[in-house]
């Protein structure tokens, strides 16, 4: 198609262009969603060893609620 991506730069913010047709809807917003989680990660000051407890944490909570139930149904079939 040949579309192309232009950024410039105008009273303090960068902008992004691209054709509207270049993307159906669905990847478009896929694209923008990838966009604002990546800047989200870049702003945060969540330290690597922070995330890590963080995600031990959220796996032994789910484990906790979850555990009578998975190993009820190991077998169940």
């Amino acid at each position: 198609m040949g579309a192309q991506l232009n950024a410039f730069s105008t009273d303090g913010q960068v902008i992004l262009t691209f054709p509207e047709a270049a993307m159906k809807s669905e990847d478009r917003e896929e694209f923008i969603t990838f966009a604002k989680t990546e800047w989200l990660a870049r702003q945060s000051r969540l330290t690597e060893t922070d995330a890590t407890d963080l995600a031990k944490s959220i796996d032994s909570d789910w484990w906790k609620k979850n555990r009578d139930r998975i190993l009820a149904n190991i077998g169940a079939e």
